[in-house]
């Protein structure tokens, strides 16, 4: 596992919550500020990025896992984007991801694969909290590059 972690409490907005009122109150003011996508243009979208994605299999251990584990990975990666790591605890109460023991396992296997790794809570030292190691970054980084890519092609 690569020793530079990710630590979530780092983190600092881009932008202040005054700063992003004026700034959607100016985009407010300009004429149509997003691009509006008809429904056969987002799914030709979407087909272009799964190709992209596809053909740049961004981590080679992530074809050796589960959906469930891919899910469990995704979810780890929306909590530290919001400042809200999650715990093992919660994790395991997440009961579309399969049983407790289901769980802790795809935790190990995804901390082994260098994807994330867990940090003990200096509040309640029982509490362990999963976070993406810069290997879990890269990885998303590289799907964040596919979509860019196929936003380009449109």
């Amino acid at each position: 596992m690569n020793s530079t972690n990710y630590m979530s409490n780092t983190r600092k907005p881009l932008l202040s919550n005054d700063e992003l009122t004026q700034l959607l109150a100016v985009s407010d003011e300009i004429e149509n500020p997003m691009p509006t996508f008809k429904k056969s243009n987002t799914h030709h979208l979407y087909m272009q990025f799964l190709e992209i994605s596809l053909a740049n299999k961004p981590n080679k251990s992530l074809r050796t896992l589960t959906l469930n584990e891919q899910h469990l990975l995704e979810q780890i990666a929306i909590h530290c984007e919001t400042g809200k790591p999650l715990t093992v605890k919660e994790a395991c109460q997440m009961r579309k991801l399969g049983s407790i023991s289901t769980v802790h396992h795809q935790i190990h296997k995804l901390n082994d694969l260098g994807l994330i790794f867990l940090e003990v809570d200096q509040g309640d030292l029982n509490t362990k909290i999963l976070n993406l190691s810069s290997d879990g970054l890269e990885y998303f980084k590289q799907i964040e590059d596919c979509l860019d890519k196929a936003l380009m092609h449109q």
